[in-house]
């Protein structure tokens, strides 16, 4: 992997995560108490033995740049490589010409001072865990110009709305692609994860540009799928798609059962983050936890089933928390009850009694909000 270049790719306007994307972007989302949505993409990247990273943030860099930091938590050795951090520089009136393909060519200069022949490409929102040596090895036996991962997902219906999907041929070529509208119950869904020359991608960036200032660098794969060798690799094991608040709500929630944590963590793959260092977690005599995902620093005193508490959260007693994820630093009154409840961070819910939403449609807490 020493000649391969890794680009976290920002996402598309599909991708709204309404409610907690008003403070932070999306690779910054807090979850499952303590990683944010990028650690997977640079964990998947560094563990494959990349060391030469750039990270693309569309808007509110600040914690990207914080979180990352110079990118020891993630074995980057600065000597050995890089990590470099760009957000967009341009003034636009319109939030549509803010695409992937500008912020590529704004940063030009970098991509191609990188010494490396190969471009990884991925997305920051999708997360799953993958060893990128047999793609790239899979890749270049192949002879493809561009090798794009996918997984066939058998949710499509409810999941994965507005990702693209594909369309295989028996030499794993792919001839079509298209958006997942929820119609079908299963799809060859794209993770958005290509594989290419440095040069092509450089090239495809400027017809892309040429094409339309508006262009995605999906919409440049498109029009090439007749004229380039663009085939498919399956990537087997769970994806979550964290492209609205149910899909976050949804995949925090999954992940407390231990049998699904299991399978999509392996403890010879490991998720890096940056560390906080804090307490252990004190429950007391009037605790109850059950089925949860409990981070450091908290104090417990109520009722926890089926829920997520990242650092330093303090539940009170007689608080009754249910299918509900709270993030870092927040507070559950005394008597409160909530059910499917998302409590972004430094907020306290100590007036209102009962807050209830639904898988589908959580309650949100705004951050710093008091209720």
């Amino acid at each position: 992997m020493k000649d391969v270049l890794g680009i976290i790719k920002f996402e598309e306007a599909t991708v709204n995560v309404q409610g907690p994307t008003d403070y932070r972007p999306i690779p910054s989302l807090t979850f499952l108490g303590r990683y944010r949505l990028i650690d997977f993409m640079m964990s998947n990247l560094s563990n494959s033995g990349v060391n030469n990273i750039q990270v693309y943030v569309k808007n509110k860099p600040r914690s990207v740049y914080e979180h990352l930091g110079s990118g020891r938590s993630f074995n980057i050795n600065s000597k050995l490589g890089k990590l470099r951090v760009h957000h967009g520089e341009e003034t636009f009136q319109s939030e549509a010409y803010n695409t992937d393909i500008r912020a590529f060519l704004a940063n030009r200069q970098f991509i191609e001072e990188a010494k490396k022949d190969t471009v990884i490409l991925a997305s920051s929102y999708l997360l799953y865990t993958i060893d990128f040596n047999p793609v790239l090895k899979a890749h270049r036996e192949s002879g493809a110009d561009i090798t794009m991962v996918y997984s066939n997902e058998k949710n499509a219906r409810e999941s994965f709305i507005g990702c693209d999907t594909m369309f295989i041929e028996k030499d794993k070529r792919i001839t079509r692609m298209g958006k997942n509208l929820g119609k079908y119950k299963q799809r060859n869904v794209s993770l958005e994860t290509y594989i290419m020359s440095k040069s092509l991608f450089l090239k495809l960036c400027d017809q892309g540009y040429e094409t339309s200032s508006l262009y995605w660098f999906s919409n440049v794969i498109r029009d090439n799928l007749d004229k380039l060798d663009i085939r498919a690799y399956p990537h087997r094991g769970i994806v979550y798609p964290i492209n609205s608040l149910a899909e976050f709500h949804r995949a925090n929630l999954e992940l407390t059962n231990y049998e699904v944590n299991k399978k999509f963590f392996n403890s010879k793959w490991p998720i890096l983050t940056r560390t906080s260092d804090s307490p252990p977690t004190r429950y007391g005599e009037h605790a109850l936890v059950s089925n949860s995902v409990v981070a450091n620093g908290c104090r417990v005193n109520g009722t926890v089933i089926n829920s997520v508490l990242g650092r330093n959260v303090v539940i009170e007693k007689g608080a009754v928390v249910i299918n509900s994820t709270i993030l870092p630093d927040s507070k559950v009154g005394k008597g409160i009850h909530l059910d499917h409840v998302i409590v972004d961070k430094h907020s306290v819910v100590s007036k209102v009694n009962n807050l209830k939403g639904s898988l589908d449609a959580p309650v949100y807490v705004k951050r710093r909000d008091r209720i």
